[in-house]
């Protein structure tokens, strides 16, 4: 063999040795990206007969359904790991800062994925390790979570009628109606309407206390979320508005009233009257911009501020059966 062979045969070693290399740091067979930009690896055991890579398609499709159809990426990827119990968010990131968040779902139950990780996508929306209070606690937390229940229901009912025409696989499409029973059992459960002869404004009223001491009531988040849901269906393009909420300094002790106009500043011009009918559904009335509020996404840019052990984030609570 002369010695131009040689080197070209070597050179060739070379290159297949680099190539090597670099399927070796790519990301892992559970990495998906949605089209918005929205990562997420499934990782770990105890997903039943579900397989990884179809877990990630639905868990795609409901970020699709509140992220990228309606603009906004994350900075980080999203790590789901199956665990007993209920669903939650993390305030803890992972080693390479991304999000994390544990799924109780199992097997080919994709109407519970989708309404556990539409819920807890929501919490990551929503700049939810922001602006902690005492022992960890927010006051307005409990609104948060009924934005991100309303979230959960959202997805469902999003991609039930989306699937019937395109779904991920075109085995899917009988999936839609499971899709669309699941969530309207959810809403029709008689602890999520109001009173009869009671207003949301008077409810609420009589609510707030509590609400502000435990946020994780979730049979009075579920009524909030009901009056959420379809003003979310009428306008999803304001998902995106979930984006300005928490950025405040002061959204863990004030009240509510001044918290949503705290959000309504950050919030740019097209999803103000948003904001407004979401308070008004509410029955707080107008909001109008505070002069002493300037927008603030100093809590967004900086680092998580840490968090008493065992702190977590809301959840979508137990599975209905």
């Amino acid at each position: 063999m002369d010695e131009n062979r040689l080197v070209a045969r070597l050179i060739l070693v070379f290159a297949m040795l680099i190539a090597i290399a670099a399927l070796s740091r790519a990301p892992a067979a559970g990495a998906a990206e949605a089209p918005g930009g929205v990562t997420i690896l499934v990782e770990g055991e105890g997903w039943g007969s579900a397989d990884r890579e179809e877990i990630e398609t639905l868990l795609r499709a409901v970020a699709d359904e509140l992220i990228s159809r309606r603009g906004g990426v994350l900075d980080q990827p999203i790590l789901v790991t199956h665990a007993p119990g209920s669903p939650v968010t993390l305030y803890e990131r992972g080693g390479a800062g991304e999000y994390q968040i544990r799924l109780s779902a199992r097997n080919r139950s994709w109407a519970q994925y989708a309404y556990q990780f539409g819920h807890e996508l929501c919490h990551i929306m929503s700049n939810f390790a922001g602006a902690a209070g005492v022992a960890g606690r927010k006051r307005n937390q409990w609104f948060e979570e009924a934005v991100c229940e309303a979230a959960g229901l959202y997805a469902l009912r999003s991609m039930a009628t989306r699937w019937q025409t395109d779904a991920p696989y075109s085995g899917w499409k009988d999936y839609a109606a499971a899709l669309r029973g699941y969530a309207d059992r959810l809403v029709a459960e008689p602890h999520r309407r109001l009173p009869g002869g009671v207003s949301p404004g008077r409810w609420l009223h009589a609510k707030l206390d509590v609400l502000a001491r435990d946020p994780y009531r979730r049979d009075d988040n579920e009524v909030v979320a009901n009056l959420l849901l379809p003003l979310f269906e009428r306008a999803p393009e304001h998902w995106a508005a979930l984006r300005y909420l928490n950025l405040h300094p002061a959204d863990a002790t004030v009240d509510l009233s001044r918290y949503l106009r705290h959000w309504r500043s950050n919030a740019p011009r097209e999803h103000r009257q948003f904001i407004d009918e979401v308070t008004s559904e509410l029955g707080l009335g107008g909001l109008p911009d505070l002069r002493d509020v300037q927008p603030s996404t100093a809590i967004a840019a900086a680092d998580d501020p840490p968090r008493p052990a065992g702190v977590q984030a809301g959840s979508a609570g137990p599975l209905p059966q």
